[in-house]
């Protein structure tokens, strides 16, 4: 077995050391919005005639650090199929500067009468490492994830309301890596049933760059969940298919969907490097694991390569559709 998320073992562990020094975080935040009439509606003129203004205050606005490129206007860049909603993203150096742009000058005006050109929107929020541009693809999947499981460390409506994760990619060699994967095999082992077989084998070369990643989640600066993909297209005989390796969860951040976490960032990186279908083997008797997964999308598959004919071996798969 490979993928625990969060395993109900007898064995247990202490807190992880490491922390994540001289790490700075941003905020990101996306949002969407549905328009009343098409874009081209005489109704939306006074709209799009504060585009430009609205767009170059965020920009000349103290902790302004990146905005999409993506203009409304032009709806060939739209990355929802519905032509209706309109999205902007951008990231910050800290919820103070996002609010001090958000409620005064232009923008608050425009915020204002947003009830004129929209029906309903969303937003979300979350942290990113100061220098990392979210990809749209990663907006969307902050988005659907609040509405999915609702506000949690991963994707919140106010920067107030929850810890601090950050999400980013590590090498299998780095020592807070090998101490995640250490509790991971343990727990796997005091969870087996008679007969069954884990597999804990991951290289180096299974998580570089274009072939994979290797992902640690930081809450408040501590390691507290982790995760893998890489690409498999040699042993599933397809393109574009890629494994889900590694996943673990610490029980004591029980509550906080870490693991959710973990696999939708996996998904996201998959998706963007090209891949088409995920796969993952885990454990029949992981309820936890297995209830999971069947909520982000995969199902049963037949098993591959060296889970063919493993006793307690449950494989699953996912489509990954391009946005």
């Amino acid at each position: 077995m490979d993928c625990s998320v969060l395993v109900q073992a007898h064995a247990s562990g202490g807190p992880l050391s490491g922390t994540l020094p001289g790490v700075q975080a941003h905020l990101a935040q996306f949002n969407t919005a549905t328009l009343r009439h098409p874009l081209d509606h005489d109704d939306n003129v006074s709209f799009i005639a504060l585009l430009d203004g609205v767009n170059a205050a965020a920009e000349a606005s103290p902790g302004f650090v990146w905005r999409h490129g993506i203009d409304s206007r032009d709806v060939n860049d739209a990355p929802y199929v519905d032509p209706l909603v309109l999205v902007n993203a951008s990231v910050w150096e800290s919820p103070a500067h996002l609010r001090d742009y958000v409620y005064k000058g232009i923008h608050l005006d425009t915020f204002r009468r947003r009830a004129d050109w929209f029906v309903e929107s969303a937003q979300v929020m979350w942290w990113v490492p100061a220098g990392e541009i979210p990809t749209m693809d990663e907006c969307m999947t902050r988005l659907a994830f609040l509405q999915e499981f609702g506000p949690s460390p991963y994707a919140f409506r106010t920067s107030t309301s929850q810890p601090q994760l950050l999400l980013r990619r590590h090498e299998l060699d780095d020592p807070v890596v090998q101490a995640m994967l250490q509790r991971l095999n343990d727990e796997l082992r005091a969870a087996t049933p008679d007969g069954g077989t884990n597999f804990f084998h991951v290289a180096a070369e299974h998580v570089s760059e274009d072939n994979g990643a290797f992902v640690v989640a930081w809450l408040d600066g501590q390691p507290r969940a982790c995760g893998a993909w890489r690409r498999i297209d040699d042993v599933a005989q397809r393109p574009g298919t890629a494994e889900v390796k590694r996943m673990w969860a610490d029980p004591e951040a029980r509550g906080l969907r870490l693991g959710a976490a973990v696999l939708a960032s996996l998904e996201a990186g998959a998706r963007h490097h090209g891949i088409t279908e995920l796969r993952l083997e885990t454990g029949e008797y992981l309820t936890a694991a297995v209830g999971l997964y069947r909520r982000f999308g995969f199902q049963p598959c037949e098993p591959w390569g060296e889970y063919v004919g493993v006793p307690h071996s449950y494989t699953m798969s996912k489509p990954l559709l391009p946005r």
